[in-house]
């Protein structure tokens, strides 16, 4: 089994770094979004720079809050605090289309999510940071706004596989979001308010859903779980309600959370910098120990397609970037029980 690397730090941002997120169709091309204005491609396997493209202009502040590829890694969303977000095409690196006044203009990490079904279909946090902007990219305006899901700012957002089981149409994803109020709620494409639960924190920055079909037979394998970072991190069973806390080594807040693609392990990105590692057994989660560490807070993580590498953005201007090992397909797929 090939070995972890080393951990390299790029530095071709001149603010803090944002976001980071990986391509789906690509398994070596990331991208980053800075409070410089920047959204820069690189590719993992060389760890180099290949494009940087400036979003803002010179004379308007617009620090990019979010990045995200589309399903069909295309193009890359960028949410900037001009109430701004950008839409890059990754071939030419130019900018292909721009909504205004959609996306958060607040000075926290905002949410930005592509649907894993529909490539043309994503979300933002809207401008006031409580609801959601529904695009669809095919057309100019965004498609609808849906108004105050939360009671304060939404921190984090994603798309759910139609499998979990809170479904309003048949075959459409849903849409998860965690809000500083301490609650995440399950919304459809439409707006209908489908489940809401407590995290049993006062504020939650981060979600993270278990990547496999839902499946909530403890006996015949894993609890799906909707893993939910602040203060600590707490697991969210469908029906059941939150079955485990699992508690961090200091007070730190958590940022994000990202499994690996079988959710064998858990990445937790913290407010001190350090980039921590968590193993899943069927009914718990046990505490591996810190990776690495940025001199600043790290604000966003992502994990390659194939789980060979992991990035991270951090406030000392930074992107970190961490080979993990082979990579989980073809004649060098290894895995580990547990």
């Amino acid at each position: 089994m090939q070995e972890e690397g080393n951990v390299k730090f790029l530095k071709y941002h001149q603010g803090s770094v944002r976001g980071v997120a990986f391509s789906p169709r690509d398994r070596y091309l990331f991208c980053s979004g800075g409070n410089d204005g920047k959204v820069n491609l690189y590719t993992a396997l060389r760890t180099e720079l290949l494009m940087s493209y400036q979003i803002t202009t010179m004379t308007i502040t617009r620090n990019i809050n979010a990045v995200r590829f589309t399903n069909d890694g295309s193009k890359i969303l960028a949410a900037t605090t001009a109430r701004r977000l950008a839409v890059v095409d990754v071939e030419r690196g130019e900018q292909l289309l721009a909504y205004d006044n959609c996306a958060f203009s607040g000075r926290d990490r905002a949410g930005v999510a592509t649907d894993p079904i529909c490539p043309s279909v994503a979300v933002c946090v809207t401008v006031n940071g409580k609801g959601l902007t529904l695009l669809d990219l095919r057309m100019p305006l965004p498609l609808d706004f849906l108004y105050d899901i939360h009671s304060a700012n939404i921190r984090d957002v994603m798309f759910l596989h139609p499998s979990w089981p809170w479904k309003h149409v048949t075959n459409q994803s849903t849409i998860l979001t965690a809000g500083t109020d301490g609650t995440c709620n399950v919304s459809g494409v439409d707006g209908t308010l489908l489940h809401s639960f407590s995290a049993n924190q006062s504020q939650v920055n981060a979600i993270c859903a278990t990547p496999e079909y839902f499946n909530q037979c403890a006996d015949d394998g894993f609890y799906s779980l909707v893993m939910c970072g602040g203060k600590e991190i707490t697991a969210y069973v469908p029906d059941v309600g939150v079955k485990e806390t699992v508690r961090n080594q200091d007070e730190s807040p958590v940022w994000k959370l990202r499994y690996t693609s079988n959710g064998s392990l858990l990445y937790s990105a913290c407010d001190d910098g350090k980039l921590r590692r968590y193993r899943r057994y069927p009914d718990h989660h046990e505490y591996l120990g810190e990776v690495y560490a940025h001199k600043g807070d790290i604000q966003d993580l992502d994990i390659s397609p194939y789980d060979e590498y992991l990035v991270t953005a951090s406030k000392d201007k930074t992107v970190g970037i961490l080979k993990l090992g082979a990579p989980n397909h073809g004649w060098t797929e290894y895995s580990e029980l547990t």
